[in-house]
């Protein structure tokens, strides 16, 4: 249920005039004492008659909503929110081996949360892409999540040359979304190190990424339990690129924070398109308008008949 004039509702304020307006006692007459009938108990005509004010009071509150306009959207006529195209550029180097976790390597992790993330979209459409000295675009923006899954889940490193090559990953993330018109363009790249990779500068590669306008969201995988294992993390290249596309830099040194991650940036990007919505509407106004009509009408019926202040 929702209000298409939410505003509509102050018009329930006038309910507070009338309902002193109705409570007006009419002029009387000018006896002596009351002494005579202060012993009496108001009868129930009365004492009903008392209440009739409340009517006319409800008919006002009744009107006001019907004003504000209730309505309820219809399940068959569910307009979804306009999804976001999204490339992931995944460092598959040999420092993704590392340990994140007791078991469980950084690259072990990331695929399971990539996993979990791709899985769980609905309109958006997905990109892959692995690098390490070099990139290597796995599929480009899809909405065939089984396949993105599969493909996540059988990553191989040896296809590619040892190496960390951010500048080149994002310029391969970047050149699969060139040509999207979906109302949200983002890119987010995860890595455990640094530029080694004699290619592309990920500095250039953000300058594409902001004529573009696409939102370079970057993630820095990090072991705190062995901090050696960070010396080569490029938190301040990586923030720089987010910062300078419009996003936001994130570490995770869990798997747990990691998937916090990518709920969150996947959070974000939904706020800015927006969410389903219905083009079909059960309108219950008409329903609230009768009710305050006939509110009305029992209020006069009752002060015409049963409850009048004088014989007929």
């Amino acid at each position: 249920m929702e209000l298409a004039e939410p505003l509509a509702l102050a018009l329930a304020l006038f309910a507070v005039p009338v309902a002193v307006l109705a409570r007006r006692k009419p002029r009387g007459y000018t006896i002596p004492s009351t002494g005579a009938v202060a012993s009496f108990r108001p009868t129930v005509r009365l004492r009903a008659a008392r209440l009739l004010p409340a009517l006319r009071v409800a008919a006002v509150l009744m009107l006001a909503v019907a004003v504000a306009g209730p309505r309820q959207g219809d399940a068959d006529a569910v307009v979804p929110g306009e999804g976001v195209d999204i490339a992931l550029a995944i460092d598959i180097s040999s420092s993704m081996d590392a340990r994140i976790a007791p078991g469980r390597s950084r690259l072990d992790a990331t695929k399971e949360v990539v996993r979990e993330f791709i899985t769980s979209r609905e309109n958006d459409r997905v990109g892959l892409v692995v690098f390490r000295q070099d990139a290597l675009a796995l599929s480009p923006p899809s909405l065939d999540y089984e396949a993105l899954d599969r493909m996540v889940a059988n990553i191989e490193k040896e296809v590619i040359p040892d190496g960390t090559g951010i500048g080149v990953a994002l310029a391969g993330a970047l050149n699969m979304l060139q040509d999207s018109t979906a109302a949200s363009r983002i890119v987010i790249l995860l890595t455990d190190g640094q530029q080694t990779a004699d290619s592309i500068s990920p500095e250039e590669a953000a300058e594409l990424a902001i004529s573009l306008k696409i939102r370079v969201y970057t993630i820095g995988v990090v072991t705190r339990s062995e901090p050696g294992l960070n010396e080569g993390i490029a938190e301040e290249l990586l923030t720089a690129v987010s910062d300078r596309t419009g996003a936001i830099y994130f570490e995770a040194d869990s798997p747990e924070a990691l998937q916090d991650v990518y709920d969150e940036i996947a959070s974000l990007e939904q706020s800015r398109v927006g969410r389903a919505s219905f083009d079909s509407f059960t309108e219950w106004a008409p329903w609230f308008s009768i009710a305050a009509a006939a509110l009305l009408a029992l209020e006069l019926a009752l002060r015409g008949t049963f409850l009048r202040r004088t014989p007929a």
